[in-house]
This record gives structure tokens, sequence and C-alpha cells, in this order.
């Protein structure tokens, strides 16, 4: 008879009044029945499993042990309290792996329930000796004791933990900012399931508990595991799992948004274990997902998430998971010419490669040769929020030097010394061989002078002249803030596209305007200060006009990525309008439109669109709950962060972390937020 565990709110629920029955036989198989059918709804074998529960507003705990084998064959958990406990996170149970030497040991295991909270596994080890694993749920937590009354050093030497997690139902992982120099991770971490909920692992007794994650794309797995002490008589490991809920940031006050963001927040912070290439020194880097492949282009996203929520927990914060991206990009990725690689497993160009390849080279490997121009500006954009949001101002001067060189690759740049800087690229129609990109919007073959470059640019030359201050180097920064203006100066006239009233992305080498009816260049320019409010506010009345007119209401995905089809000359690879990029709705361009709609105060268009969305990342569309995520999907198609205009997922990672950064223009409705993450580039009175 399978042994079931229920607590709620701290409580075992009152045994149920059962009809009177002749004899103890018959109430025996009454009994059988009742828990026979409650395990097979819980969906365990009742012959071979115990089902542990527990149900509080800030945690739901949803666990099956195995009787007759060390094991957890489900886990569950849920810190908003809406049922999504019962999704199992694991590919396989979670288990303890014991090793002597090079050895795989497989003891034989007793079991048994003590209490009424509590199993406790029993591993039969050499010359008479155990050692013990208590899983017990307490109040509001899940606890794992590893003991033993004998000291079992010479009987093994090596105690793994092992979470099997699965991918294709949520990239469950971990979020450490302590790592060590072989990347392993320390206690304390997060394990986090997306749109699921967040437990924080501790060791109650501060043991130096390490760990580390692996995984596989190609095979769609990841595995957390836990490397434990071997226990003395005197000492024992005590692991403790405890909801983690963000508390609402000081100096926001909308609660009901909050809540309903909250959960969704970590979504956005996902650290590789290394499967898409870099080796082991990517391990810990900030990446799409665990699974894929950091990215230097879009640090500054991860930035503003340092800046507005620095703490996750006790003993996990954001500015060392940022600088340990920074310094990996800086480090590992930059050329001594000062270029900063796309991705971990690609490789920046030489100094003497041509803008546009020969898509003709039979030698030609495009990952071999990136050259693009927003991870620069991201890097040093990084840098300056991380050092904001820690005081570290020993690392910025031990790094100055570092960002400088990064800082120098964007000034030569400006090839025709207007102020703008200009890609090698060329960005003529058809001049690029494919994933050759000069950006991180890598499905547009554009270059030469792109508008969502500069607007990076600019934020970053003004980020260090503030670093340049703080250090006393009033020279450089000076020069570092005149480099802005100077860029500001001719940025309007330059990208302004009379023909719709709006900005153009990139003027190709040859003259031409490539303006895709997008509002991403004109909403972030918006935000960063380059345009002034009121003519910001006048663009965006006429996208919002030509918006209307395509008759999108889908506010719950956001906003399309641009409103009518790009011309095939401008798609690297053509795709049907709606998918992908070619007007696809890819959740993260929607944090520029708010952003850039809460700066000119067209208020009530962006509450629209924000709360919408809100919405469906509260409640969710997918088996796993999320709103903007349906796994780990690898194929284009299929993976839900990108829809088209009717909300079919038409993404390829399937959970791809910029999805959330539309949660950081929630918090920057607030002027104090925006100049927060923006920095003094941010002036309200912008010309």
């Amino acid at each position: 008879m399978t042994q079931q565990i229920y607590k709620r709110d701290g409580q075992r629920p009152k045994a149920p009044n059962y009809p009177r029955y002749g004899s103890i036989l018959n109430l025996v198989i009454f009994h059988a029945i009742i828990w026979g059918i409650a395990a097979t709804l819980s969906g365990c074998d009742p012959s071979t499993s115990v089902v542990l529960s527990y149900s509080s507003p800030s945690l739901q705990l949803n666990m099956e042990a195995g009787k007759y084998s060390a094991q957890l064959t489900k886990l569950g958990w849920d810190t908003e309290g809406t049922g999504r406990d019962t999704i199992n996170l694991l590919e396989s149970p979670v288990e303890l792996q014991l090793s002597k030497g090079n050895q795989v040991l497989i003891p034989n295991v007793t079991s048994k329930m003590i209490g009424s909270q509590k199993i406790q596994y029993r591993f039969s080890l050499q010359n008479n000796k155990q050692l013990v694993w208590e899983i017990s749920i307490g109040d509001g937590e899940l606890d794992m004791q590893i003991l033993s009354d004998d000291n079992i050093a010479a009987e093994l030497d090596k105690i793994e933990l092992v979470f099997p997690f699965n991918p294709r139902k949520a990239l469950t992982s971990i979020i450490s900012s302590n790592w060590t120099n072989d990347s392993r991770f320390q206690l304390p971490v997060i394990m986090s399931a997306p749109d699921i909920g967040q437990m924080l692992l501790t060791s109650v007794e501060d043991q130096d508990i390490t760990g580390y994650t692996e995984g596989n794309r190609s095979e769609a797995w990841v595995r957390v595991k836990i490397e434990l002490p071997v226990p003395t008589k005197e000492s024992a490991s005590n692991l403790k799992f405890t909801p983690v809920v963000l508390p609402i940031p000081d100096g926001y006050k909308d609660d009901k948004r909050w809540e309903a963001a909250r959960r969704g927040w970590f979504n956005l912070i996902q650290q590789s274990c290394g499967a898409s290439g870099g080796g082991k020194e990517v391990v810990g880097v900030w990446a799409n997902n665990v699974l894929s492949d950091p990215v230097s282009s879009l640090l500054y996203m991860l930035s503003d998430a340092t800046l507005l929520v620095p703490e996750l927990a006790p003993g996990v914060t954001m500015p060392p998971i940022l600088r340990r991206s920074i310094e990996y990009f800086i480090d590992h990725e930059t050329t001594d010419y000062g270029l900063v690689g796309y991705t971990a497993a690609g490789t920046p160009a030489l100094e003497t490669d041509r803008g546009d390849l020969d898509p003709n080279d039979k030698e030609y490997r495009a990952g071999d040769h990136q050259m693009v121009m927003d991870g620069n500006p991201s890097v040093i954009i990084g840098a300056w929020s991380y050092v904001k949001a820690s005081f570290d101002t020993i690392w910025l001067r031990n790094r100055i030097k570092d960002l400088e060189s990064v800082a120098g690759y964007m000034e030569d740049r400006d090839i025709d010394g207007d102020g703008l800087i200009e890609s090698r690229q060329s960005g003529n129609d058809g001049s690029r061989p494919p994933s050759n990109p000069d950006m991180a919007w890598d499905a547009f073959p554009s270059g030469h002078k792109n508008a969502y470059i500069n607007a990076l640019a600019y934020r970053a030359f003004n980020n260090l002249a503030d670093l340049q201050k703080q250090l006393g180097e009033h020279k450089q920064e000076q020069r570092y803030r005149q480099r802005a203006e100077k860029l500001k100066a001719v940025f309007l006239k330059t990208f302004y596209n009379p023909e719709t009233g709006w900005l153009a992305w990139w003027i190709s080498k040859d003259g031409k305007l490539h303006d895709i009816y997008s509002d991403i260049p004109t909403s972030l320019a918006i935000a960063n200060g380059i345009i002034s409010e009121e003519r910001g506010k006048e663009m965006l009345q006429r996208y919002w006009k030509a918006l209307e007119a395509t008759g999108f209401d889908r506010f719950d995905l956001g906003v399309p990525v641009c409103l009518r089809p790009v011309p095939r000359q401008e798609m690297e690879k053509s795709t049907e309008f709606q998918q992908f990029l070619n007007g696809g709705c890819c959740v993260s361009n929607t944090s520029y439109t708010l952003d850039a709609l809460y700066t000119a105060g067209m208020t009530q268009q962006a509450d629209m669109i924000l709360d919408a969305m809100l919405e469906r990342q509260k409640e969710g569309t997918y088996p796993n709950g999320g709103g903007f995520q349906n796994g780990f999907v690898d194929r284009m198609g299929y993976g839900a962060e990108y829809f088209d205009w009717q909300g079919n997922p038409v993404g390829y990672e399937g959970h791809l972390v910029y999805s959330w950064s539309f949660l950081h223009a929630m918090l920057r409705k607030e002027p104090v937020f925006r100049e927060l993450t923006i920095g003094t580039n941010y002036q309200s009175n912008s010309k």
C-alpha cells in the first residue's frame, strides 16, 4: 500500500469519516481501494512510490519518492500558488550517486517513513557501514540530510546529488553569483524553473558545497549536480530548499503589476552550461538559455535587470552575474584591436577581414568572421551598470584600459568623421553571405550607418564618461562626453525618414535609406535620450497610426517587429510575413516600444500593451505555464519566443531570455527607474 503524506498550510487534513463495515477485512479492502485510487490520480505507482506534498500561499510542493529505490521520481513546485507543482520537472529520477575512485557504487537500499513528513533511505556499504539520505517536508521548505553513524571515507569518496531536469518541459537550471576557478558554482544557488517557481538551495551548516551544470544541446538534456562531502560521525550535510518570491522593488508602488511579473522576472536569467561552445570558461555566463549561446550584443538587457533588482535572494545577487559575463567577453572574445565577438561559439573577425565577405570562398565559416558592432557598446554599458550596482571601483581601475580599447574600436569606426560609427558591412542589398550580421537583429543584411547601433553607442560613450569621472580622469571624461554629443548632433538628421515620419534602420554604403517599418530605432533613440520627448512623441504617434491601420490587436504578444513585409533583398533569409523577424512578434522588441511610449508621455497606449502582456505572463498559455516560452525547442517555427499575429509560435529557441526585458519597461515607467538604468545621458528635456 502506498504511503501518502499530505500537508496543507502546515496542517495535516482531518481523517474522513468512512462508512462502517461488517468486518475488519472489508475495512482493510476499502482503505486499499481508496489509497490506490488516490495514488493513481496523483500519477504514482501505489506499489513502489510514496507521495509527499505540501501547500501554502508561498509554496506548493509535489514529490514522489521510491519505496524500494533511493529516488525522487517526481519533483514539482510552484511559488505563486497556481497549481503548477503538478508539472514534473524531471527527465529521470533525482538520485544520490556514490563513487569510490572511478567506480560508481550500487549498494542495497532500504527505506522507511519517519512520521508523516519524512522518508529515509539507508545505503548498505562495505564493512557493514551505512550512509543515510533523509528527505523531509518541513514548514514551507524541503530538507535533505546526508549522514552516517560511522566514518565511511574508506568505503566511498564521492557523493553527488543529481537533478536530471527535462528542458523540453521547462529550462530548469541554477542561478548562481558564486563561481570557483574551475567553473563550479558554490551554494547558495537558486534552482529556477521558468514560469513555475524558484527554490533557494542552501547548506544549513554553511559547508563549502559546490556543484556544476552539464548538458547537451543536440540531445536536449540538462543535469545539475551537487557535490557533497562524505559525512562522518561528527558531520552531516543538511540542504534546505526554500521558495523565492521577489519583494517589490523600493520605489515601485504597483503591487498588482509586480505580482504578475515577479515570477517571470527570473526567466531572463539563464547561465550557460557550455553546451553551445566556448569551453569551460563560458560556464556561468549569461546565455540565451542554459543550453544555448551567450551573446555579447544584448548584455545591456542584463545590465538593466541588475540595476532594477540587484538582489534575488540571500547570497544570490545580480552584479557578480553581470561581471562574469562582461569579463568573459573581454578576456575571451575581444581582439587585440578592440572588436568584441558576437557569440561564445564564434570567433571575432580578423582586422584584415573585409566587411562584405565572399560567399563563394570555400573556406568561409561565418562563425570565424564575427563583426557585430553592438557587442562593443553593450560591454561598456554592462561595465557601467556593474560598477553602479556594486560600487566596485577597484575592478573599474583594473579594467578601464580594456574598456577604453573596446571604445577605441568604436571611435575608429567613425570612418568619415561625422560622429556616427560605421559597421564594416556595407549594408547594400545582396551584399553579404548568411550569418555575417552587424548587430543582434541578425536576420537583416544591415550595415554601414546603423541607427540601432549608434543609439547604443551614444549610451555607451556617456556611460564610459561617467566611469572616467569616478576615477577622476576628467580629460578622458570630456573626450567620451564630446564623442556622445557629436554622435547625437547628426543622428536625427541622418536617419530621419520624411516619408514615414520616424527613423529608418540603416543607411547602406551606396546611400540607400533602409526603413523596414519598425519602431525599434526610433523607440531606442527616444528612451536613450538622443531625441527629445516632444519630437519622439510626434514620431510615435505616426507609428501608432500605422500600427492601428494594420488591424493588429494581439497586444498580449507585444507589437510586431515591423508593420509590413520586409523586401526580400532586406532579409538575410526570406520568410513569410509575420514569421520570425519579418513582422513577427518577438516579445523583446516591445520593451523598446514601451520605454519610448512612457518616455514620450503616451501612457495610455503603453499601459494597454503592458497589461495585456502581464496577463499572458501571469496566466500562462502552454502546459508548462509559460506565456512566452514553451521549454527548449531548438527548431525553427516552433519556439514560443516569436509569434505570428494570431499567436502561433514561430521561433526556434523556445526560451529566449530577452523576451522578459519588457518587464524592465514596467518599472521604467517611473522616471526614477528610467534614470537609474540609462544614466546621465537620459534627460527629460533633451533636444
